[in-house]
This record gives C-alpha cells, structure tokens and sequence, in this order.
C-alpha cells in the first residue's frame, strides 16, 4: 500500500486483496482513515497482519454442464 498525489493505492501483496471490507465497497477503518487525513503513510507499507481484516471467502460450484441443460428442459 502506498500513497501518491493524495491517493491510496492498495497493491496485489496487500492482505486487502482478499479482505470483505475491502471487497464491499472499501468499508476497511483503515483505508478511511487514510482518506480522511487522519493517519499519513509515508512510504511504502505491505499490509500483512491487518487487525480489521475479514476474509472474503468465495463460494463457487462447478456446475456439469449436460445436468444443466437437463434442468433447464425440466422447468
């Protein structure tokens, strides 16, 4: 993570990558924090042990695709 022109960017090592709050729309404290100007980073910070992460986990299902079309002939 790192700031430049007044902007936070958040980079693929970041812990946020993988965070909900990050996920949902940027609701992380920190991340507000940071854009309301009230703690600064200077330089470059590698957010690994973060104490608001959430894990964004994903529930996908791989589906066959001749049951699909079976189903589909069902309704």
């Amino acid at each position: 993570m790192y700031c430049e022109d007044g902007k936070v960017f958040v980079e693929k090592e970041d812990q946020c990558m993988s965070c909900k709050n990050f996920k949902k729309g940027v609701e992380c404290p920190l991340l507000q924090a940071l854009g309301l100007g009230m703690v600064s980073l200077d330089g470059v910070m590698y957010v690994t042990n973060c104490g608001f992460y959430l894990e964004n986990k994903r529930h996908l299902k791989l589906v066959d695709h001749d049951e699909e079309i079976k189903d589909e002939k069902n309704i």
